[in-house]
């Protein structure tokens, strides 16, 4: 079996990941170039003047979205690389359990004189 369709979730995943980190970026800077049509004065601190609240509440929002981006996107891409790096470890144990199965079979059917005379 290949697991191609596991393979190919796992592209998925990391794919999703780089997007969501983007969105994030490019809504980041939607945030810090927008300008609100309804201030809350939520995201205020009382001893910041009023002419500076806006500027401060779309930093933080941008801060914000960029954050939740990285912290989502960089979840969906190690989950993928590590569903290909067990996939990866599956096929070389494989591998290694059929040349110990082969050597094994093959030491069973000759003799020790002629398998002491084999080069290493």
């Amino acid at each position: 079996m290949r697991y191609r369709f596991t393979r190919g979730v796992a592209r998925v995943e990391i794919a999703i990941g780089v997007l969501i980190i983007v969105a994030g970026a490019v809504l980041a800077i939607v945030a810090l170039y927008v300008r609100p049509q309804h201030y809350s004065a939520v995201w205020s601190h009382p001893s910041l003047p009023a002419e500076r609240h806006e500027p401060v509440a779309r930093a933080l929002a941008a801060v914000l979205l960029f954050g939740a981006g990285v912290l989502i996107g960089t979840a969906f891409i190690v989950l993928g690389q590590l569903i290909l790096v067990f996939l990866d470890i599956r096929a070389r144990l494989e591998r290694i359990d059929r040349r110990l199965r082969n050597r094994d079979t093959s030491t069973a059917r000759e003799s020790p004189l002629t398998e002491r005379l084999r080069p290493r």
